[in-house]
């Protein structure tokens, strides 16, 4: 999770590179959490997601 200078926050996939679009962006945390919990969710529901 990062903070961004306009106050807003990303956050990435554990182990993606700095390099890689974030996977959830939200100007609030609250927005964060929620988001990454979607995302999070539509990841393991994905039928071509890779395996940990």
């Amino acid at each position: 999770m990062t903070e961004l200078p306009g106050g807003a926050f990303e956050a990435r996939r554990a182990g993606a590179p700095a390099s890689t679009p974030a996977d959830v962006t939200a100007t609030t945390f609250r927005d964060l959490q929620l988001g990454c919990l979607a995302a999070r969710v539509a990841w393991s529901l994905a039928p071509d997601r890779e395996t940990e």
